[in-house]
């Protein structure tokens, strides 16, 4: 084990919690000061089921840090658990000041692909039921838990229902709604049409849905980043790239190579890849080659090189809603078909520009989409403005809130 590990329709406000509970108790009462500290018992530890790799992608397991580092404002230590396949990402765990325990990979021998979360089960290398009695048993020696959170396609209500023998508080991460869950909470940061009715038989009626983008879980610096914000003109002098951590089918590539066509000598590019990223050194020698371009590997100034673009190129996930968040007007290509239904909405709302399925768009269309950008200023305005009103940054806190009025319960 590495590191150590010791809502507007809301019955209680996700922004006014500690009035509504307290409002009739004085704070010289026993009773005040009892609920309190059942509260911050209750928050007190927290274990997070999440896996990455090149495949998954990063998105799942930024969010969770996201959320942890929010939790941790209060004091709340989080320990993750995830696959040996991902123990590369460990340093990315503990650098943000969480524990890490690695579940083992025994091989694909012990995996059941009729298995929970339908054609995801192969995210993981044993059964779901495998995965949940070592999870359980990785809870019982941690000590207690106040709420376990679990962020993974292959994983349903099964898996919950295991872990409720413990009589733990389950805060369920989804994007799919293509399977059925038993949670307190339910998120869903997605924008999708009919959000409200995509779970209504697949939770419990006392389930607390949390749905749509103003839940999303960013990193407070992109909050921080959207408070600086400057008005754009539309005008693009600086393009930034992104396609998140792993970028497996390479569209950075793509990418830079569709910029290359519009021979502008005058466009800054900042490309940033992640460490998961297999075709960093290729990417390295095209922006070589591009003037004014700049690789960013790792970088821990993502919101403020985000922030400063005046157009974004990069898939669907959680870079959507970070684009979002800062008002950045979009060329967008799905990497993953879970990605397909926000940015469809997101193009329908007029957010970005949505071209479909990466693996189907060249290099030649890519160029003419962000040429024609170049040249409409008021379209390329519009379009952020339109993102920059769909999210605020404080999905974090408003997940933390409620996670709060359910143990106040």
């Amino acid at each position: 084990m590495k590191g150590t590990f010791g809502r507007e329709n809301f019955a209680i406000g996700p922004d006014n919690w500690q009035t509504d509970l307290f409002r009739s108790i004085s704070p010289e009462s026993g009773s005040f000061r009892n609920i309190l500290a059942h509260l911050m018992n209750s928050m007190q530890r927290v274990v997070i089921r999440v896996d990455a790799s090149v495949e998954m992608g990063m998105g799942h397991l930024t969010r969770c840090i996201s959320l942890a580092n929010a939790l941790a404002e209060d004091g709340t230590r989080t320990l993750f658990l995830m696959r040996s396949h991902a123990a590369a990402l460990s340093g990315l765990v503990e650098s943000s000041g969480h524990a890490v325990q690695l579940l083992p990979d025994p091989g694909r021998a012990d995996r059941d692909d009729g298995a929970a979360g339908a054609g995801y089960a192969h995210w993981l290398p044993v059964t779901w039921q495998r995965d949940a009695e070592e999870t359980r048993e990785v809870m019982r020696q941690a000590g207690t838990a106040g709420w376990l959170v679990v962020d993974h396609y292959a994983l349903d209500a099964r898996w919950e229902q295991m872990q409720r023998r413990d009589g733990l508080r389950i805060l369920a991460i989804d994007d799919l709604a293509d399977r059925a869950h038993d949670c307190d909470i339910l998120l869903d940061q997605n924008l999708v049409p009919d959000m409200e009715d995509r779970y209504h038989d697949r939770v419990r009626v006392s389930c607390e849905q949390l749905l749509g983008p103003r839940y999303a879980l960013l990193r407070p610096e992109f909050a921080e980043q959207r408070r600086s914000l400057a008005a754009r003109s539309g005008t693009v002098r600086r393009i930034v790239v992104c396609y998140g951590g792993s970028d497996p089918s390479n569209e950075t590539a793509k990418t830079l190579a569709a910029i290359g066509c519009l021979a502008s000598d005058s466009l800054s590019v900042d490309v940033i890849i992640g460490p998961s990223n297999p075709h960093a050194e290729q990417v390295s020698r095209l922006c070589l080659e591009i003037p004014r371009a700049r690789l960013h590997r790792s970088a821990n100034n993502v919101a403020e090189l985000i922030g400063g673009a005046d157009l974004a190129i990069g898939a669907g996930g959680v870079m959507s809603w970070e684009r979002c968040c800062l008002g950045v007007p979009t060329v967008a290509v799905d990497i993953a078909a879970n990605q397909v239904g926000a940015l469809t909405a997101l193009a329908r709302a007029g957010a970005l520009l949505y071209l479909g399925s990466a693996a189907s768009v060249s290099k030649e269309q890519m160029a003419a989409s962000i040429g024609a950008l170049l040249c409409d200023p008021t379209r390329t305005r519009a379009m952020g403005e339109i993102a920059l009103a769909l999210v605020d940054g404080e999905g974090c806190r408003r997940v933390r809130a409620s996670m709060r009025s359910v143990v106040a319960r």
